[in-house]
């Protein structure tokens, strides 16, 4: 396994939307809130968009942070560029990386590219267009022409060089692959520790997209370039299962699929929520569900995601296109404490050093993960009770007493059954 790779699958992001993260909605307002998000234990902050908002056909009061002006300004109403070298100086200071997130398929339909440069844009019946929807507050980049290549480029290596730590690239399957290997090259010449987040898209939509001519890359395409992708080839199957549409055992499926058919050492983002997806204490509101389904997604061979607000149960997503802070109040302190402990397991070596993850199947317990990661001296056994009530289940573990990574207590097999309400980790030597 790649260093990178086994270094990644031991950390986690923290996502943050810096007009909704604080009242203020500012850098330095985010600076003031970043000893916390350090002592979460998380390694890497992601930050929306950044840059001035399009003014034709915004949509909401205030526009989508991923119609953008110009690439090389920031939204004046979250600071100056001193406020965000201040921020990009104290995130490192305390340790964390700092992640931008570039949105290379469009710009706003006012950005001023635009006036500069209008062959660098995709038109239709001699009119600026999206390939794909009838966005009204954006228009898609010709990434056909290598002018516009060479410029976004240039993007990345003047914010490289401002000192952002790596990129999280919007519907980055929707460009042509050969144009995020030159860029990566590009940029990894500058810093080769750069790390490089890819927005992966839904399985359907990309059959949907390939069927209309466009291009769509596969994960395991994406994977040539990206250090991590996100989870969205499995994710509408859990939703699925959440939402009483699809079956656990279906969802499940397509997970110990990724073990073998992307490269050994791939990195997913395994996330609950995001900015595009409801927040999950909506969609669980049990809160002994809503812990061991957060608990499995940190035990899953990847990196752990969590968006601000998660951690304190945050039942509103943010709105996209207004101001419409979250609140950074703790709820519950044993759930936050929880959230804490997860990402403090999620660093031990077990994770760095896993293997291969198998699903094992329980025909006959319903609502149940158990999953059993192997590393070179034993294997951690993880179990997640997907009900709302305490029960036994039965394992194939031998009988004996293991540690719980998550309580760290011991827990005991008796005759082959294990009593279980909240999640556990256990430690199984070989």
């Amino acid at each position: 396994m790649k260093a990178l790779s086994k270094a990644l699958r031991q950390q986690t992001i923290y996502q943050v939307f810096v007009r909704n993260h604080t009242k203020e909605g500012t850098f330095q307002s985010l600076i003031k809130d970043l000893p916390r998000i350090q002592n979460l234990g998380v390694s890497i902050v992601y930050l929306l968009p950044i840059h001035p908002i399009g003014v034709l056909a915004r949509k909401g009061k205030v526009g989508s942070p991923y119609s953008i002006r110009d690439y090389y300004a920031i939204d004046e109403s979250l600071g100056s560029e001193k406020d965000l070298k201040a921020l990009l100086n104290e995130a490192h200071r305390l340790g964390l990386k700092v992640m931008m997130d570039i949105v290379f398929n469009h710009t706003a339909r006012d950005a001023k590219w635009v006036k500069e440069h209008p062959e660098y844009y995709y038109y239709k019946d001699g009119k600026l267009a999206n390939r794909i929807g009838d966005w009204s507050d954006i228009a898609d980049l010709d990434l056909t022409r290598q002018d516009v290549r060479k410029a976004l480029i240039d993007v990345l290596l003047y914010w490289t060089k401002f000192g952002f730590d790596g990129y999280r690239c919007d519907v980055a399957p929707l460009l042509p692959l050969d144009f995020w290997i030159e860029a990566k090259a590009k940029i990894n010449g500058f810093n080769p520790n750069t790390i490089w987040l890819s927005e992966s898209v839904h399985p359907h939509f990309i059959q949907y997209l390939r069927g209309e001519g466009y291009i769509a890359h596969s994960d395991a395409e994406m994977f040539q370039v990206f250090d991590i992708l996100y989870d969205y080839d499995v994710h509408e199957f859990l939703h699925h299962y959440l939402t009483g549409k699809g079956e656990l055992s279906t969802y499940l499926r397509m997970v110990q699929a990724q073990g073998y058919i992307y490269p050994e050492d791939y990195v997913k983002a395994h996330f609950l929520e995001n900015h595009d997806v409801s927040r999950i204490h909506q969609t669980v509101s049990n809160l002994t569900m809503l812990k061991n389904l957060t608990a499995w997604s940190f035990f899953q061979p990847g990196i752990g995601f969590i968006y601000a607000g998660q951690e304190n149960l945050a039942t509103k997503l943010p709105d996209l296109f207004e101001k419409d802070p979250i609140s950074l109040t703790i709820k519950d302190p044993l759930f936050y404490n929880f959230i804490l402990r997860l990402i403090a397991i999620k660093k031990l070596p077990y994770f760095g050093d896993a293997r291969k993850m198998i699903i094992n199947e329980h025909p006959l317990q319903s609502n149940l993960i158990e999953a059993t990661l192997s590393y070179p001296k034993g294997q951690l056994v993880g179990f997640f009770n997907l009900t709302k009530d305490a029960r036994q289940v039965y394992t194939s573990i031998k009988d004996g007493s293991y540690l719980d990574l998550i309580s760290q207590q011991s827990i005991e097999v008796k005759k082959g059954i294990i009593q279980i309400k909240d999640p556990f980790i256990l430690v199984v030597p070989s």
